[in-house]
């Protein structure tokens, strides 16, 4: 099929797979359906599509010509962005129709579960609508995976229930939510919100939380996943003979893990002399503190929690740092040189890290350390990968 054809198409009409936009000004709505055409409630395994310059009425209003590769690169930006999670596959190609403009998003079918949300809200497309999704729309979408094909971070932990949840700050969060609700006394209950929000499913036995649930909210995560913590220890010298200097091992929930050793690796560092502009004698870390806070954010994000009991490690030394994790690369992470590449070992753990505010911008994470540290005067980046992902920071000189 020619691609006029194809776009006489999808012109036709708005169906389950076509959604019409006039204009890219419509930011969440925009957002909202490509949500909806990732998720395909009606599991039609084909690629779906939003057109931007199409009234509601069908009329071909187009965008502004002179901004069209400006409009594209911004709605691009906008479709990887942390506000939709995970982040499903989509393109925007710019067509011409009648002396106009149109953009076409053709948006992949996600493989879910994970189900795709914006601002941690499921959405779907049900006939020519794009709406929220309800309890029944998430069941569909959950069970159309078996759990033994879906990302471990999804699947119920076998013998957790909710009792292994710290629930006091996701009941506040179910109340608020429930007062808000135009329809309060047909809110769901409290295991069905839970489950809504992707954090377990309910079994005959009663709700199970899966593995990101009790990666962040669990009371003891390292009950049920032995080496989900990582070891912290400073070494007075170049190598692991010494008597360690200080150690902190990293535990309980993930949210708590990254607090601490946010702190712990702050306490370790030091300023030293830079340089000296005759004036006075400018000081400068030996490691630029963001870039350790993204590689520990890093850690906890990407690591193999299945199939292993081994901990993530933090040695310094005096010369280095080693941020070692189980497990390669993931995925298209594995091409190229690393960092330069995403892809999500944890998706739903990666989005729930978003929602939670311990990760603000994906897929950067990487290249913004590499940035910082060539800013500070710190020598590159190591990579080794041999099971395991060992990251080497080397001092400033």
């Amino acid at each position: 099929m020619s691609p006029d054809e194809h776009l006489r198409r999808l012109l036709l009409s708005e169906t389950d797979r076509v959604e019409w936009k006039e204009s890219t000004r419509q930011s969440d709505e925009i957002l909202h359906a490509v949500c909806a055409l990732a998720n395909d409630l009606g599991n039609s395994r084909q690629p779906g599509y939003l057109l931007i310059g199409v009234s509601k009425s069908g009329a071909v209003v187009g965008v502004d010509e002179q901004r069209k590769d400006e409009l594209q690169q911004q709605l691009a930006s906008r479709l990887r962005s942390s506000k939709i999670q995970p982040v499903p596959s989509a393109s925007v190609t710019d067509h011409e129709w009648q002396d106009r403009t149109i953009l076409v998003v053709e948006v992949e079918p996600y493989p879910v579960p994970p189900v795709v949300e914006v601002d941690a809200r499921a959405w779907v497309r049900i006939g020519t609508s794009t709406q929220k999704a309800n309890h029944a729309d998430l069941l569909r979408l959950n069970e159309r995976r078996p759990w033994n094909r879906t990302p471990f971070d999804t699947r119920p932990l076998a013998g957790t229930s909710i009792d292994d949840l710290e629930v006091r700050s996701l009941r506040a969060a179910h109340a608020s939510e429930q007062a808000m609700d135009d329809h309060s006394e047909s809110f769901p209950s409290f295991e069905s919100w839970l489950a809504q929000r992707q954090l377990g499913t309910i079994l005959q036995i009663g709700f199970v939380p899966n593995a990101t649930a009790i990666l962040l909210f669990g009371k003891s995560p390292q009950d049920s996943l032995p080496g989900a913590w990582i070891d912290c220890v400073r070494y007075p010298g170049i190598d692991r003979d010494g008597v360690p200097i200080s150690r902190r091992p990293l535990t309980g929930a993930l949210r708590d893990q990254l607090d601490v050793g946010w702190t712990w690796l702050a306490a370790q560092n030091e300023d030293r002399p830079a340089a000296d502009n005759g004036i006075q004698l400018a000081f400068r870390p030996d490691y630029p503190e963001e870039a350790l806070k993204e590689l520990l954010r890093n850690m906890v994000q990407h690591r193999q929690y299945e199939g292993t009991n081994a901990p993530g490690r933090i040695e310094w030394f005096t010369d280095r740092i080693e941020f070692s994790n189980p497990g390669g690369p993931f995925g298209r992470a594995a091409e190229g040189d690393f960092g330069t590449n995403s892809d999500y070992r944890n998706p739903l753990l990666t989005s729930r890290l978003v929602a939670e505010g311990y990760v603000q911008q994906l897929g950067r994470g990487v290249r913004r350390a590499r940035t910082q540290l060539e800013k500070n005067g710190n020598p590159p980046l190591e990579v080794e990968t041999d099971g395991f992902t060992r990251v080497i920071v080397r001092r400033r000189s």
